[in-house]
Order: C-alpha cells, then structure tokens, then sequence
C-alpha cells in the first residue's frame, strides 16, 4: 500500500519537497553570508540595504524573502497537497477502486498520512531550523535587528516566530490536515481550497494575537513617569530590548490601569519661544531650551500624575522563552490538527465505494 500510495502521489510529493529543497538552499547560503558579517540583517531588507556590500545586500534580501514565503507555504501546501491528495480520487471515482479492494478505508487515509503529509511536514520543520540558524550568531544573539538602533523584530512576534523551527512543520501539519478533512467532507476542490484557506489563517491569527502571549506571565518593566517615560505608550513593540511587548499602560499605584488624556498632558510641549532669538548666542539659546525642556518634562508629569498615572508599565516576554513557547505553541498545533481527524474520518466513512 505504500508503494502503491507513492506512485499514485510521487509527482505530488516531488514538487512540494523540491520546493522546499531549493528554499532550505538558498537560506543556507544566504544566512551563512549574514552570520559572517556582523551588523547585517537577516530580515527586514528588499534590495534597500545601506552600507551593506552587494552581497550581503542581496543575502539579506533573500533571507526576508524566504521567511515570507515560508510563513505563506503551510497554507499554500494545505491547499495544493492536503487538498488534492483526496479530492482528485473522490472526483474522478478512483477511490472506489481501492476501498473496493481489501484495504480498509482506515488504511486508505492514514497511507496518504504516512506518505504524503509526514515527509512534507518533517521538511518544513527543517526548513525552520534552517531559518532559524540564519537569524542568530554562534552565542544565539539574534541577527534580525538594525545594527546600532536597537530596534528590530521580535523572535516571538510574526513572521520570525512562525516561519522557525517546530512551529513552521507543526503549521504545515495542520494545514495540510484541514485541506484533507475539508475535501472529504465537502467533495469539491474549490469549495474545499476555500476552508483549507480561511481555516488555517484563521487559527494562525488566533494564536498569534489571542493565546500565544498568555503560554506564561508576562515580565513587567515598570518605568518612571519622568523623562522619555511619557513617550512609552505611544510604542507596541519592544523599542530598547529583542523582547516581545504586549502590553503597556500607565498605572496608579496600585497597579490597575489609568485612562490618561494625552492630548491634554501633550499640551505641555506646545511652546511659542522655541527658536533663537536674534539677541541671544548659540550657547544661551541652548541653555534657555535645556531649561524649557526639563519644565516641559515636569508639567508633562504633573499632567500625568493629576489623572491618577503613578508609574507607566511595560508587559513583555523576553526573547529566552522563545524555545518554551515553540514548544508550546507546536504542542498545541498537533493537538487542533488531531481535533480535525474526527471531521475527516466522519467524511471517510460517507465515502461509498
């Protein structure tokens, strides 16, 4: 039964490895250029890098590239390949030659399991190794960050997080098992690309937004309302660490979350004295502004503390909990995809020979 599986899917199986095959090659390479050169990207870059050599430029370029295909790819597989591997026999009828015969229908499905969804599956997880390897030196320090500036992309956050090591074959499983249960349930390749499309992108977003950053606590970095402080709600990413930020709020100092105005407390910053005036040197122009910016700081606060804000919190997961949360995350993938067997194996058994 496997060999006869194999013959009957082997042009299937070969595109969709080859594929793969050439992206794991081109991320080889190219993260080996990046994690030789210190201070380049491996994403965020289109053919834009500045002060970059060509190749690095270009080796930049391709990494970001093939992170992105690779996010998009579970989904595409799923459609191509979970689809079809079904759909077709149940279209053209050929499916009735073989649950017609001494093979179980049981067997039927699991051999296109086993055969077809498993190599492709284990394929996309090395794939995300691959990717993951370009974006850390040999210390694990992350790669994907603008040398200098200290801003970047998260591990944990989209696209990094997604297209690395056991989430990207785990995302793959799964979607290739919903393709699967959607065309034998349904029995139309169309209408069943359809839900192999909307399911998975539905559950990625889901996980992205809604469970992954409850997988454990989230760290707390409280900051003063004095200085740069008053800026911080304004920002949703991790600005000065490669931690993931999902949360900020100015707080009372109990800790529940305040409502603050800003268009109010931003009225502190509004000056009609700020340019030089013709009497005044260089020097004392500058003296006169560090004064107005340090009363500008302190009437920000008071705005800020007169609406009940005594401190401003950050809420984040630091980027050494990325190997607990792809665990986590691929755990919990495994365990959706298992939950779409019993809706396949319900369209199985509605199959009439």
């Amino acid at each position: 039964m496997i060999w006869v599986t194999w013959r009957h899917h082997r042009s299937t199986i070969v595109a969709a490895l080859g594929s793969i095959l050439v992206l794991a090659l081109a991320a080889l390479v190219a993260g080996r250029i990046v994690r030789g050169n210190p201070g380049a990207r491996a994403f965020g870059t289109f053919f834009g890098c500045f002060g970059s050599s060509p190749i690095v430029c270009r080796a930049e370029s391709v990494l970001t590239a093939t992170t992105v295909i690779a996010v998009a790819l579970p989904v595409l597989l799923g459609l191509l390949v979970g689809v079809t591997v079904f759909s077709r026999d149940v279209e053209q009828g050929t499916h009735v030659l073989g649950l017609s015969q001494s093979v179980s229908r049981a067997r039927w499905f699991w051999m296109r399991i086993l055969v077809v969804f498993l190599p492709i599956s284990a394929a996309m997880t090395v794939l995300g190794f691959i990717l993951e390897w370009s974006r850390s030196y040999g210390g694990g320090k992350s790669v994907a960050f603008i040398s200098g500036f200290g801003v970047g992309v998260a591990r944990l956050t989209f696209p990094l997080f997604q297209s690395s090591g056991l989430v990207l074959g785990t995302y793959t499983f799964l979607a290739l098992i919903i393709g699967s249960a959607a065309a034998l349930i349904v029995r139309n390749t169309l209408g069943a690309m359809v839900i192999a499309l909307v399911v998975p992108v539905a559950i990625m977003v889901g996980l992205q937004l809604g469970v992954r950053p409850h997988y454990a606590p989230a760290r707390i970095e409280a900051q003063s309302l004095s200085g740069a402080a008053g800026y911080a709600s304004h920002e949703d990413n991790g600005f000065w660490f490669d931690s993931w930020t999902v949360g900020s709020d100015y707080v009372d100092a109990g800790g529940n979350v305040v409502d603050i105005d800003q268009q109010q407390c931003a009225r502190a910053f509004y000056s009609d004295d700020i340019g030089q005036r013709p009497d005044e040197t260089y020097a004392d122009y500058n003296a006169r502004n560090e004064i107005l910016y340090q009363q500008q700081q302190r009437d920000h606060e008071a705005c800020l503390r007169a609406q009940g804000a005594d401190h401003f919190e950050l809420r984040y997961h630091a980027d050494n909990r990325f190997r607990q949360f792809q665990l986590t995350e691929s755990a919990l993938t495994l365990l959706i995809a298992a939950a779409f067997l019993g809706p396949a194996r319900w369209g199985l058994r509605r199959l009439r020979p």
